[in-house]
């Protein structure tokens, strides 16, 4: 084939080749040296080979300020090349955790070129990782979505050595971007994961000004632990799944973390038909804040929060760098709407990402449970900006008959506009070391405002406002879905 290929024309062998799999391209420029570099000085021909499998690279990657100019189609298929052989071989579990953060940077990389609809590169990302009943992807999975501590401590065995934190952080955030939770990653070989994420989200010793109360880092910056972030998202998935299951499971088609991937991708949020409320004049939105928003927020009874981080029996002899031990619990639920819109903006401060403004908003928040509850509605106002490292994060307080009350700080999962929305801490305003804290997460349902004109007005609550319970229904159907046990 080498001898043929090499007697034709270069615009012949082009054409040729630019229909071939990158894989097979590969191992064709191994053949000799004439066609090496021949494949290897056409860069043509890696632009055109990736887009054949994979989706073309547009707009302005807000992660790394680099335009589809800059995309450097060579290395990349290089680089998908060697990821497609490390997920496809068959090698065990531990061999493959040692390429942790090869697979976690080109999925984030994939993740960021995503189009919003027909994806190639989701379809990809499925067929290496989605399938529980395939040995090779049920081993992809727990190499690389299962290595952070919470499956660290979960496990039965000590067969893996300990990973690293950078190795940690990585499979932690793949685990996020994946966002279908994971509760038992192989029977027999890892124990229930829930009660170990409960243990990193309700203790309040990750609550604290060098981590800015959220799921951050403690370098005062916002630099996102994700396996923080991680946490959050298993302990919202458990909750979320033992609500429906109480309901019977009687929930549409829609999905938020029901698909693996999807939503975890800029610009992935697709608002509903219809022309969307204007944003007042002088405002920018460059994050799409305006709109309604379903927000969860579970908790624990304040009791048994302060026990456990107070009162147990190893409080005073637990090291500080060593987690609480695993709860198994039952924590309280809420759902909430919120209805938000931008009120101003400003340029990004020296601790920010500097490519895009801070926009700070106003809203209402509106209890789908019982109206009676106390704090069942409130104002909310808040900000959004970039991190240095180029994630969106989320500021917000709720403000109850003119006094601030909670405050919540979070990571738009996906980044800029992303469906998978945002993830993260909610805590006491006046940053109280005895709680309450918990986990929260909020997702875009539309681009629509109904309640307006309550944002200028004192009156909190509104005796009158009421949810249909089939809107109830399908907006936690948007939400549940569960790789809840890989075999």
């Amino acid at each position: 084939m080498a001898n043929a290929l090499i007697c034709l024309p270069p615009e012949i062998v082009h054409n040729i080749l630019k229909y071939v799999n990158p894989v097979d391209l590969a191992r064709i420029a191994e053949t000799c040296r004439m066609l090496h570099r021949s494949i290897a000085q056409d860069r043509l021909l890696c632009k055109e080979v990736w887009c054949l499998c994979l989706d073309e690279p547009k707009g302005k990657d807000l992660s790394n300020g680099k335009g589809v100019k800059e995309f450097d189609f060579e290395h990349e298929l290089h680089e998908f090349v060697r990821v497609q052989r490390i997920l496809k071989n068959d090698g065990s579990v531990e061999e493959k955790v040692a390429r942790l953060p090869t697979i976690s940077s080109f999925a984030t990389t994939l993740l960021q070129i995503a189009s919003p609809k027909n994806s190639k590169n989701m379809a990809v990302m499925l067929e290496w990782f989605d399938d529980k009943r395939d040995k090779e992807k049920r081993d992809n999975i727990e190499a690389f979505l299962c290595q952070s501590v919470t499956f660290s401590r979960s496990r039965l065995t000590t067969a893996l050595p300990a990973p690293s934190f950078a190795s940690r952080q990585a499979s932690a955030k793949l685990h996020v971007q994946y966002g279908t939770p994971i509760f038992y990653p192989r029977r027999g070989k890892y124990a229930q994961v829930y009660p170990y994420a409960v243990s990193m989200v309700y203790d309040l010793r990750n609550y604290k000004e060098e981590s800015l109360w959220g799921p951050y880092l403690e370098d005062g910056e916002a630099s996102v632990d994700w396996e923080k972030v991680e946490a959050v998202m298993i302990v919202l998935g458990w909750n979320l799944r033992v609500f429906t299951e109480q309901r019977d499971g009687i929930f549409g088609p829609r999905s938020v973390w029901r698909e693996p991937w999807v939503g975890a991708s800029p610009g992935s949020y697709e608002g509903m038909q219809g022309i969307p409320e204007a944003v007042e004049d002088g405002v920018e939105d460059p994050y799409g804040v305006q709109g309604t928003w379903m927000r969860v927020v579970c908790f624990l009874d304040f009791h048994d929060l302060f026990a456990y981080n107070f009162t147990s029996s190893d409080t005073d002899s637990l090291p500080s760098t060593s987690p609480r031990p695993p709860l198994n619990t039952n924590e309280a639920i809420r759902l909430i709407s919120m209805e938000i819109r931008p009120t101003r903006t400003e340029a990004p401060g020296p601790d920010d990402g500097q490519e895009l403004p801070v926009v700070f908003f106003e809203g209402m928040a509106k209890s789908m449970h019982a109206q009676w509850e106390p704090h069942a509605n409130s104002r909310i106002k808040g900000s959004v900006r970039l991190t240095k490292e180029g994630e969106v994060r989320w500021q917000s307080v709720s403000v109850y008959g003119g006094e601030e009350r909670w405050a919540s700080e979070g990571i738009q999962i996906g980044g800029l506009r992303s469906a998978r929305g945002v993830l993260g801490h909610w805590f006491d305003k006046d940053h109280d070391i005895h709680g309450p804290a918990g986990p929260t997460a909020f997702w875009k349902v539309n681009d629509h405002l109904d309640g307006v004109a309550d944002y200028d007005s004192e009156e909190e609550e509104d005796d009158d406002w009421t949810e249909d319970p089939e809107e109830v229904l399908e907006a936690i159907a948007s939400l549940v879905g569960f790789q809840a046990d890989l075999g």
